[in-house]
């Protein structure tokens, strides 16, 4: 089929290449000239596991071409995803400024019998209101339109298009459906449950397993703040929680907190939505102050770890948002660089991927080429992301390069007894106290 992307952030891009490798013919276009001239040349702006081969391969067949002009993108096109980003506005809240203008950009070249796909995270209501502002703006135009959300974990975004653990689809409109189950045909016969329902619940049905997300996370933090004042250890209550299916482990560990793009615009997102339908959605409120309240409590055991911050030197081991991507928005792991260097410190950070994003957005921070070298000279050493390389570090390689041999595991990475035989003072997310050197 003819498709058109609107959008090629990590969201658009990642759709449109999968599709392209599924067979479709893929035209996808971005306000952002800079970036497509790039993506013409087979250059992506971030990092994704297997994007860079696939989107080179899918060029090479033709099965995929980039456009600056929208109308160009759409020449031909049956179907067209909407996946463009929501800013921040001044009151916390996301701007849908993009979404329409890219419908409107839509409308003024779309052919009869196009199928408009709002895959774009938005609010209930969304896909409802694309459907009028495109019915105004062309009112003899035979269009329908549907909600499609993404489900994508950076790090495994191909993963989870291409084989997806749901397809929904949000739409009264029988004729969408049957196209996208016609695009999405070789994932759905390879076992993807499709779910059909109105557009209002596929949106809602986003920012809502988003929340619950980020809800397992601030719970699992709760638990490790309630078990450092009763002596329970908080990894074994939750590895207890987790062997329950109904629970699960996912999500369920305690550490310095979720960030990223998503959960966090996610639950204000939600929150505000419940505000203006007149419901306290409370709980919400709560997800992100403990959220907010984990941070504060790792960095309270770097405080406790150096006695006094101000001309201390930390070594930051991690600054992506999570393992896996080179995405430092939100990301813990700055939060902390920067009150650290705020109070007076020197950090010098470390990441398999992020170092370059993460220089970018805070200047201050130094970075280092491997974790040794950003633990030379240091007072503290501080986990902020879970990388599965740091459970295999050299500790007694790290602590021979610092010049006081103390860790602050923000992730619970490294086992305690392993710490102490390596001579350093250790201090996890969820004891009583530190562990004895």
């Amino acid at each position: 089929m003819h498709i058109a992307v609107i959008g090629t952030g990590h969201v658009g891009l990642v759709t449109g290449v999968a599709l392209a490798s599924l067979g479709h013919r893929v035209a996808a276009t971005d306000a952002d000239r800079g970036k497509v001239s790039d993506l013409q040349r087979g250059k992506t702006s971030f990092f994704e596991p297997g994007l860079d081969e696939l989107l080179t391969r899918t060029l090479r067949e033709g099965r995929i071409r980039f456009s600056g002009d929208v109308a160009e993108a759409l020449h031909g096109a049956e179907l067209v995803f909407v996946c463009v980003g929501r800013p921040p506005v001044g009151n916390g809240d996301r701007s849908l400024g993009a979404v329409e203008d890219a419908v409107r950009a839509i409308a003024a070249c779309a052919s009869d019998g196009l199928v408009l796909v709002v895959k774009s995270t938005v609010p209930p209501g969304t896909t409802d209101r694309v459907r009028r502002v495109v019915a105004s703006e062309r009112p003899e135009l035979r269009f329908d339109a549907c909600a499609s959300p993404e489900f994508l974990r950076e790090g495994h975004a191909l993963e989870d298009t291409l084989h997806p653990a749901r397809l929904v689809v949000g739409s009264d409109s029988s004729r969408a459906i049957s196209m996208l189950k016609e695009v999405y045909a070789e994932v759905l016969d390879d076992g993807t449950a499709l779910i059909e329902t109105d557009a209002p619940s596929a949106e809602l049905a986003k920012l809502a397993s988003n929340a619950f997300l980020a809800l397992k996370v601030s719970y699992a933090n709760a638990l490790a703040r309630l078990s450092e004042r009763v002596g329970a250890h908080a990894n074994d209550v939750t590895a207890i929680m987790g062997a329950d299916e109904r629970i699960g482990l996912g999500f369920l560990e305690a550490g310095a907190g979720y960030g990223g793009y998503c959960l966090p615009k996610d639950v204000a997102t939600l929150e505000r939505l419940s505000a203006r339908a007149g419901y306290d959605f409370g709980m919400l409120r709560e997800v992100d102050r403990v959220n907010r309240e984990a941070l504060d409590a790792v960095f309270a055991k770097v405080e406790e770890a150096v006695w006094n911050i101000e001309g201390k030197t930390v070594a930051l081991l991690g600054l992506a948002f999570k393992p896996g991507t080179d995405d430092v928005r939100a990301a813990p792991a700055l939060a902390l660089a920067e009150r650290l260097l705020t109070e007076g410190a020197r950090v010098v950070g470390f990441d398999p991927l992020a170092g370059e994003q993460a220089r970018r957005a805070l200047p201050a921070l130094e970075v280092a080429p491997d974790p040794y070298a950003a633990a030379e000279g240091a007072h503290c050493a501080l986990i902020a992301t879970e990388w599965p390389e740091f459970r295999d570090l050299d500790l007694m390689r790290l602590g021979s390069a610092m010049a006081i041999r103390t860790l602050v595991d923000g992730r619970n990475m490294i086992d305690a007894s392993r710490a102490r035989a390596a001579g350093f003072d250790h201090f996890a997310i969820g004891t009583r106290q530190r562990d004895p050197s």
